[in-house]
């Protein structure tokens, strides 16, 4: 029966494979390929000797059933267009996932028949009477019912995780090391669990049990650190999106205060040019308009908030676009300046992103800044079209594409008022689009200092 046994074994671990790698990117003739590795796992399966003594003996089985699922890694490499770090975790999450079925039919089984599991005979060399009858069709049924249960819900909990494009190189690689020998643990106490003499059903159905308890449990830690990477990686890229957003905000700073020069200069010269009598008023007054529109610096009282502001209403202005803005920008005197730049270019971005999709006539943006008590209330508001749809974080979900390099405008704009003890909500009804923020006003300079860093 090993001989038998170690093709299904094979015919399992390419299953779960399959299963976890579905999301992966595959490469050109994947079923030819899948196919053909299928082949030849299952080839080099029937050339393991299983008629000599050693076969008998649990290091024999054990080192040959590892032997066939690393054959599985190159093959699953050779269909998959994935770095090999993508590959080996999908495997290992397989693996486990099959012992992990072979273990609960193993203790189904058992408590079906009151009596030492059939497959365990299969996994040795000893004979079990299997033929075309009633009892022979009940137990391939249960045996077959219980790994379609368990592959179905390792998916589910498990393998729908993964995402396209998503990298599981573990950054710490010794605690993918611990994974894979906790797996390997659990498969030789398996295996002498199979050889023991001692076939009491309380005993066994213990360690049936244990045994699925360990694969969850190291399937909750692979995957654990697979989360671990995405939020890093997240981390990483809005920390560098901040960095960008300083960046942009001293360069916007310094440009908006040249260009504002430069036109009170040229407001001076165009008078001069006036009093000469060397171009028409009507001239000079159209000019001045121009030239006005450029020195139309937005006042609030907070310079971060007003060099911000001022680039945007000129880019409004370009595109057609209302901006009305009723702000205290005194108010927000506790929050560094970067982080404004950074807070208030998202928001106004993601409302005017919102707005060019509309006729130029339903092109509006409001901002209010207001402070009520010891609270400081930020809202954006702005029409839109279409439907908006939220996450399970509360934020709206992204319409740039792919999810992977957009939607951390939001997140970034939550992270900031996080870090001054705010909170940022939104709403989206009757066609009007409404992104709050508050700040609680801290009550010492000392914690201003201490939060803005």
């Amino acid at each position: 029966m090993l001989f038998f046994y170690k093709m299904l074994f094979v015919a399992e671990i390419l299953t779960a494979e399959f299963l976890f790698t579905l999301r992966l990117k595959k490469k050109r003739h994947f079923p030819l390929n899948f196919a053909t590795v299928c082949a030849v796992c299952i080839a080099v399966a029937s050339l393991f000797p299983t008629e000599h003594a050693a076969a008998d003996t649990f290091w024999y089985n054990s080192l040959m059933f590892l032997t066939l699922f690393a054959i599985t890694v190159p093959g699953l490499r050779l269909c998959c267009d994935e770095p090999l770090s993508n590959v080996f975790f999908c495997a290992m999450a397989a693996y486990t996932t099959q012992h992990f079925a072979y273990e609960l039919a193993n203790l189904a089984l058992s408590l079906i028949l009151r009596a030492r599991s059939p497959l365990f005979g299969m996994y040795t060399e000893r004979e079990i009477a299997f033929g075309f009858d009633r009892e022979t069709a009940f137990l391939v049924a249960g045996y077959a019912l219980c790994y379609f249960v368990a592959y179905s819900a390792m998916y589910l909990f498990f393998a729908r995780r993964i995402k396209k494009g998503s990298d599981m190189k573990i950054k710490r690689p010794s605690l993918m090391f611990l994974i894979a020998a906790g797996l390997l643990a659990d498969i030789v106490l398996n295996s002498l669990l199979a050889y023991s003499e001692n076939t009491e059903l309380v005993v066994e159905s213990v360690g049936y049990v244990t045994n699925m308890l360990c694969c969850v449990l190291l399937l909750f830690s692979q995957f654990g650190l697979l989360q671990n990477n995405e939020v890093t990686s997240e981390l990483a890229f809005v920390s560098r999106m901040r960095r960008q957003e300083r960046e942009q905000y001293e360069l916007s700073k310094e440009n908006i205060d040249l260009i504002n020069m430069k036109c009170h200069d040229m407001r001076h010269q165009l008078r001069e040019i006036g009093r000469s009598r060397s171009m028409p008023e009507d001239a000079i007054r159209e000019m001045e308009r121009a030239i006005s529109l450029y020195d139309a610096i937005v006042k609030t009282g907070n310079e971060a908030l007003d060099t911000l502001l001022t680039e945007k209403s000129l880019v409004c202005a370009k595109e057609g676009v209302r901006l009305t803005c009723i702000a205290d920008g005194g108010a927000l005197s506790f929050v560094a300046d970067s982080d404004l730049y950074s807070l208030f270019g998202n928001a106004l971005e993601n409302a005017m992103d919102a707005v060019m999709r509309l006729d130029r006539n339903r092109r509006t943006i409001g901002l209010k800044i207001h402070r009520t008590g010891d609270l400081v209330a930020i809202s954006v508001r702005n029409p839109y079209d279409g439907e908006v749809t939220f996450g399970e974080d509360g934020f709206p979900v992204t319409t740039k594409g792919s999810a992977d390099y957009h939607g951390f405008g939001v997140r970034s704009m939550a992270q900031t008022a996080e870090k001054y003890g705010g909170n940022v909500s939104v709403t989206a009804k009757n066609g009007v689009f409404s992104l709050n923020v508050l700040f609680p006003v801290p009550e010492n300079k000392d914690a201003c200092a201490e939060r803005a860093q």
